[in-house]
């Protein structure tokens, strides 16, 4: 049964990348990657990759330090009791929440109240807010997996509490907290929602600065999906397609960090 179900999710799996690779190829050019939308060139999107790839940078990096800070203060420090308990609550109710939510949070929080404005600041902190849960929760988890021996026998051979974290327990547990810089890339690369009102533009020629607005994949591609004529749909699959493959090479890269981590910890 588990078998078949797996095989069922891999065919699945198999169908969704042929089409997209069928699709995708028939409108990929040399224009649509490398050019930037003008007078010249009716569809490209290399702004829109520059600021995809701005955007996933900028959320991860903020993200990923606080999400790991957390992650280690509930695990190694906190006594428990219902405060943390409340805490993890709020951490697995906040990993439930829409993205959409997050982009009106957004919006009212980073664009109105603090004054920054629609621009890609703005984007950053609000991805920023909506992956950190997913970071926190597996880097608790991979924290939990490093064996109590790993601790006590640090700490009986003199070293802090901080020295045992940072030089056994976070190299033990890189790989776990690799899996959930995974899954936020993923999440951060394709929202729509979440940067909607937060600074995303669509026809922007250049990047203009972080406190300017910006273009990103996931907006283009939705834009055309409910404006742009139905001849230009080969290039619709191109422009999934290309979001498909700068997603692949954030999670590829994650993983090779992950595998060489968990080599130098055998």
């Amino acid at each position: 049964m588990l078998a078949s179900s797996a095989a069922f999710i891999f065919l699945i799996l198999i169908v969704f990348v042929l089409i997209l690779l069928i699709n995708g190829s028939r409108g990929i050019s040399f224009k649509l990657i490398f050019m930037k939308p003008g007078p010249e060139v009716d569809y490209g999107i290399r702004p829109a990759i520059i600021g995809t790839i701005l955007l996933i940078l900028g959320a991860v990096g903020l993200a990923l330090p606080l999400g790991l800070a957390a992650a280690i203060y509930l695990n190694e420090y906190a006594k428990g009791g219902i405060l943390v308990t409340i805490i993890n609550q709020g951490i697995n109710n906040l990993a439930g929440v829409p993205s959409i939510v997050f982009g009106i949070f957004g919006y009212a929080f980073f664009v109105l109240a603090l004054g920054i404005g629609k621009s890609l600041v703005a984007a950053w902190l609000t991805l920023a807010c909506m992956i950190l849960p997913t970071i926190i929760r597996t880097s608790q988890e991979a924290l939990k997996t490093v064996p109590q021996d790993f601790r006590e026998g640090s700490l009986a051979l003199g070293a802090t509490k901080w020295q045992t974290i940072r030089y056994v327990i976070l190299p033990a547990a890189t790989p776990g907290i690799s899996t959930g810089v995974i899954l936020s890339l993923g999440r951060a690369a394709g929202e729509t929602a979440a940067i909607l009102f937060v600074g995303v533009a669509t026809g922007i020629p250049a990047f203009t600065g972080f406190l300017s607005r910006f273009p990103a994949i996931p907006y283009e591609l939705y834009s055309m999906a409910i404006s742009a004529p139905s001849s230009t749909r080969n290039i619709q699959w191109a422009i999934a397609l290309i979001l498909v493959v700068i997603v692949f090479a954030f999670n590829l890269s994650a993983i090779l960090i992950r595998n060489r981590a968990e080599k130098q910890r055998l």
